[in-house]
């Protein structure tokens, strides 16, 4: 009897929670701004895990390049990450926010080594 009891109320418990979650947003926008001038990167793709933002950053030059990326969520005081690419590499940057994410906006600066 009391399995059962239990059981009916985590199933109550999940419908009445289940609007609520569905009003949440699954991830936040992620808009990057490259700046390579005369050097073959790309940003091959962005996602989001929680709080976390990543980038992907891809060196398709035939020179070692050297990156500096600036997230800015807002209120947060932004911390650049350093990176150094091989021709060929891809790296993956990412980004812990203390705070709920709206949107996030990188601004990636790299120069040729």
């Amino acid at each position: 009897m009391k399995q059962l009891l239990l059981v009916g109320s985590l199933a109550l418990s999940m419908f009445f929670s289940m609007p609520l979650l569905a009003q949440q947003p699954l991830g936040f926008p992620i808009d990057v701004q490259l700046q390579a001038e005369g050097l073959d990167l790309k940003s091959t793709n962005t996602g989001n895990i929680g709080n976390v933002a990543t980038v992907t950053l891809a060196n398709q030059d035939r020179r070692e390049v050297f990156c500096v990326a600036t997230f800015v969520n807002g209120p947060e005081r932004p911390s650049p990450l350093r990176v150094r690419l091989a021709p060929g590499e891809k790296t993956v940057l990412t980004q812990a926010f203390q705070r709920d994410i709206i949107r996030v906006r990188v601004m990636i600066e790299c120069d040729q080594d």
